[in-house]
């Protein structure tokens, strides 16, 4: 069969692992595969790219992702979806592999139900967000790699806060609306709590927090990790005006995004290639794969339009 794949949407560390692995196994079981650049606008504007093992071994220790990653929001209209359906059937593709999110995986649902039998172009989804906040799955690629990064990047900081006195430090995140590392890094003891959409603290509440933490006399410094959009600066202009302290902003950005590839994101990466492989080889349609329980499976894209429940690490 052809397969082709896109990553769509951001991109994530372990995206080009999961590229090499589909490529090797691909090949080894008589598929061809190919990659179009750019996610689906690159369907609509490229000839798909031949992607053979002799190119990709280099894959697996490289973050981001070689086909590039884009979104398409003309994707919503159905004569563009119409378009991309005719472009993969000129190029005879029997699947397309989707690599992305949660709006990757609408485009998909959209383009699959015009396409719902068995002579027509298959979509299967890979999810890949750092976010890890794709419905029915507990593990998205990325996640791991961006938790190791975030990781450093506050035991870094940590150490000049050992060194100094009376020191806040508000270290800002990413993951959209989503509070999962926010939390995640008071779950491990590198802040002292954490501000998030979820379980959000006024400006007065986190004020409190830090004059009760540095009046305790067990600690000299405070670490608050904030999930993106939790209006950072608002928050250190509180600390400024209530305590005379000028907080220090930390905010880690696209660097938690990139880097090499951590290993448990690599093994990810490969059973994701092989059950979007034993998707292709045995007729199922039109579905992501997920992680559940231990376990991989697979769920129709409609599922994705449901919201996944905020569960930390540490429950």
């Amino acid at each position: 069969m052809n397969i082709a794949v896109i990553t769509s949407g951001g991109d994530s560390p372990g995206m080009n692992p999961c590229i090499a692995k589909l490529v090797l196994e691909g090949e080894r079981r008589g598929h061809r595969v190919f990659g179009y650049i750019g996610g689906y606008r690159g369907i609509q504007a490229d000839k798909p790219v031949a992607l053979r093992s002799r190119d990709v071994y280099g894959l697996f220790k490289l973050g981001g992702t070689v086909l590039k990653s884009g979104r398409l929001p003309e994707l919503v209209e159905p004569e563009v979806r119409r378009s991309i359906l005719e472009k993969l059937r000129r190029d005879e593709i029997n699947t397309l592999v989707v690599m992305g999110g949660d709006g990757s995986f609408r485009g998909a649902m959209a383009l699959g139900e015009m396409s719902p039998d068995a002579t027509g172009v298959n979509f299967v989804g890979i999810p890949c967000t750092i976010d890890n906040n794709i419905f029915g799955s507990d593990y998205t690629l990325g996640h791991d790699t961006a938790f190791n990064k975030l990781t450093q990047y506050i035991d870094d900081i940590t150490d000049t806060a050992l060194s100094m006195f009376s020191r806040v430090f508000l270290v800002e995140t990413l993951g959209g609306h989503d509070g999962y590392f926010a939390r995640s890094m008071e779950d491990i003891g590198l802040c002292d709590f954490s501000v998030t959409e979820e379980h959000p603290l006024s400006c007065g509440e986190v004020v409190e927090r830090i004059a009760d933490t540095l009046s305790s006399g067990n600690k000299s410094f405070v670490i608050i990790s904030v999930a993106e959009h939790c209006e950072t600066a608002l928050i250190a202009k509180a600390v400024r005006s209530k305590l005379g302290i000028d907080p220090k902003i930390n905010i880690i950005g696209y660097q938690q995004r990139g880097g090499v590839p951590t290993a448990l994101e690599r093994l990810h990466a490969a059973s994701f290639a092989l059950y979007a492989l034993r998707a292709v080889e045995s007729g199922i349609r039109n579905k992501y794969i997920i992680f559940s329980d231990g376990k991989y499976g697979y769920m129709d894209f409609s599922s994705v339009e449901n919201v996944k429940p905020f569960r930390p690490w540490v429950r």
